[in-house]
């Protein structure tokens, strides 16, 4: 049998490469990025530092592809700094140097290996990168994706740091279904995800000689079953959605239930739970100019899903976007509104609504002229029979943004601004003086570019901001940039001035000098130096350089 599977997987790759074998046989393309930096400061301790003293970092990202057919994408991520660094020991979950390889076999076939992406569906699988391997096929209207590997690397518990340890969390999962060119689609999908409680030690301390406390870091086991479908509802409609179900334990060290479910779908455990999910959105666009979105989701307060760590549960919400163009396409109009919600069982002691709210209007007569305003109001309120509990507080925000180009004094001027303000209201009578914001920025800048290629671009922003206290912050830049050896040699210079008041006066200067070289075929060389000062009432000035060179490739 498999040796039949071997003969017609070959027999169809035999034919894609006589049809295709015209082509070049082999093609590179790709990016390189490599970059050295070192970095200084007038602080000696480590903490004093906000870099390492030097780095260095590697992209390298080659797609090779045979017979016009066949493509073998590689990627290499290496660097000296792999999220760990003195004084601040808490790392990355993964680690920085990677390396994977994504081949595509045919239109049809990719194969993973090594580091790699890949997503499911909207509540399955698609936040963690996987070491491991997997694959795609799309022949025609069938659809399978498969993969194991780890997503999360182990790190024992650190004490000191606060870090309670990470165990190694393998997972695997499978999508397999069928998309049709009329865009109709129903998918299937099944992932785990397992944490493996011997890839870390835990922590043993004896208090006394009759008692000993072990330090345990929570092992979870996560598995969840979605069924995902999209669907045209005659030219102007179209509806997708989802549909899932997530068993989830939330300690591996709870006794098992013996509930006849095979242990290669899930172990129910004393400390498990099961829960679901749904999504649904329809999309109405009767014409060009007009369209109206409807959506809606509802998460069990049980439901978990480590293939999205920050998905929120114990949540419900439905929400209406309408948008139109009018007077040819220059004028835009776009609202939206919805309401969000919690407490959909009742396990808490008060509910929590969301009321969400927002319109965008731009208008644009003309390429050298537009301005685009935009509001938003989200509501929030929780009934609590403590006072001092109760939730319930406004936030709006309002910004206006104007843009003009015009010509003049030998070259082209574009002038831009903006203006936003933001206000948090609290209505509940007892924090109101603790939780009340308000917030007022302002945004101008001026570019000048003449014919001569040389670039004026001078920025300044005011930022004010009330609370239990004022925070009012000035910052004004100039960047100068000019072509030194035409079509070759760049170079920029850029110079910036702030001041932040709170309760004493923050002043920082900054130089920034970059010089950027052109190879032509053969990349970008890029160097960079950056001066900061930081003078703050009372202390001893700060001071920082850091520079960097990089080369850039792409082919």
């Amino acid at each position: 049998m498999r040796r039949g599977w071997v003969i017609v997987l070959v027999s169809m790759l035999g034919s894609a490469w006589a049809q295709e074998q015209h082509t070049t046989p082999i093609q590179l393309r790709g990016s390189l990025s490599a970059t050295v930096e070192a970095y200084t400061s007038s602080g000696d301790a480590p903490v004093q530092r906000f870099l390492p003293r030097y780095g260095a970092r590697l992209f390298f990202r080659p797609v090779v592809q045979l017979f016009g057919q066949v493509e073998l994408p590689f990627e290499l991520a290496l660097s000296t700094q792999t999220g760990a660094r003195t004084g601040y020991p808490v790392g990355f979950q993964q680690p920085f140097n990677q390396f994977g390889l994504s081949p595509r076999i045919t239109s049809w076939l990719r194969l993973h290996g090594g580091y790699f992406s890949l997503s499911l569906s909207e509540l399955s699988f698609g936040e963690p990168r996987i070491l491991g391997g997997g694959v795609e096929l799309s022949p025609g209207i069938f659809r399978l994706k498969a993969f194991y590997g780890v997503v999360q690397q182990p790190r024992a518990l650190d004490t000191l740091s606060s870090f309670p340890g990470t165990y190694r969390r393998w997972a695997w999962g499978v999508s397999l279904g069928f998309t049709t060119e009329a865009g109709a689609e129903l998918l299937l999908h099944y992932v785990r995800l397992l944490d493996d409680t011997t890839s870390i030690r835990l922590l043993r301390v004896v208090r006394d000689s009759l008692r000993a406390d072990t330090i345990v870091t929570p092992a979870q086991d996560n598995a969840v079953a979605a069924l995902s479908f999209r669907a045209p509802l005659g030219t102007a409609v179209s509806l997708q959605g989802e549909l899932a179900l997530g068993a989830y334990s939330s300690s591996l060290r709870a006794p098992e239930k013996d509930l006849g479910v095979p242990r290669w779908v899930f172990v129910p455990r004393y400390s498990s739970n099961l829960d679901g999910a749904a999504r649904v959105s329809v999309i109405v666009t009767p014409t060009q100019a007009v369209s109206i979105a409807l959506g809606g989701r509802w998460i069990g307060p049980g439901f978990v899903s480590l293939g999205y760590p920050w998905l929120a549960n114990d949540v419900a919400e439905v929400a209406v976007a309408p948008s139109l163009m009018l007077a040819e396409n220059t004028v835009s109009i776009r609202l939206s509104g919805g309401l969000q919600w919690n407490n959909l069982r009742n396990t808490r002691l008060g509910t929590t609504r969301r009321l969400i709210s927002a319109a965008a209007l731009g208008w644009h007569p003309s390429s050298a002229f537009g301005v685009d305003l935009h509001y938003t109001n989200y509501g929030t309120r929780m009934q609590h029979e403590q006072d001092s509990l109760r939730v319930q507080n406004v936030y709006q925000s309002f910004s206006v943004a104007p843009r003009w180009q015009f010509s003049g004094l030998g070259g082209t001027h574009v002038v831009t601004g903006s203006y936003n303000f933001a206000n948090t209201t609290d209505q509940n009578p007892i924090t109101r003086a603790a939780t009340r914001q308000t917030t007022h920025s302002l945004l101008l800048s001026h570019s000048l570019l003449l014919s001569s290629a040389l670039t004026l671009t001078t920025t300044g922003t005011y930022t004010q901001t009330a609370a239990q206290l004022e925070t009012r912050l000035w910052m004004l830049s100039e960047t100068v940039s000019f072509p030194l050896v035409p079509q070759r040699l760049t170079g920029s210079f850029a110079g910036g001035w702030s001041r932040m008041y709170t309760l004493g006066w923050d002043t920082q200067w900054n130089l920034r000098l970059s010089l950027t070289y052109h190879l032509h075929r053969w990349g970008v060389l890029t160097w960079n130096t950056f001066l900061n000062r930081s003078e703050r009432a009372g202390r001893r000035p700060f001071l920082e350089l850091q520079s960097s060179l990089n080369y850039g490739l792409s082919f």
